[in-house]
């Protein structure tokens, strides 16, 4: 039995799954559920940066965004962990 050669976007990604770390792929599913993250009026105010040992960062476009993230935080380390359906992100730091 042959098997079928791989197709260019399965070779491609596990190319890239040797090079990525476990934090980068998460940034990355956070930031494609976004919506469930944060309120409507944030999504588009505050953008997904970097998770590193367990700490989340945001970068909001005002002070004003950055005052309305912070009042939310707890909520944003709930909706994080319960997307990757792990415990990841425990503190979340906002610039």
């Amino acid at each position: 039995m042959t098997k079928e050669p791989l197709s260019a976007g399965v070779l491609a990604m596990n190319f890239l799954n040797e090079f990525i770390s476990q934090e980068q792929k998460d940034v990355f599913v956070l930031e494609k559920h976004k919506e469930k993250i944060l309120p409507e009026k944030l999504q588009e105010k505050v953008q997904i940066i970097n998770l590193s040992n367990g700490n989340l960062l945001l970068k909001a476009s005002s002070s004003v965004w950055r005052a309305e993230t912070m009042a939310i935080k707890s909520n944003i380390i709930a909706a994080c962990n319960k997307i990757l359906g792990k415990i990841t992100v425990n503190s979340v730091k906002i610039g």
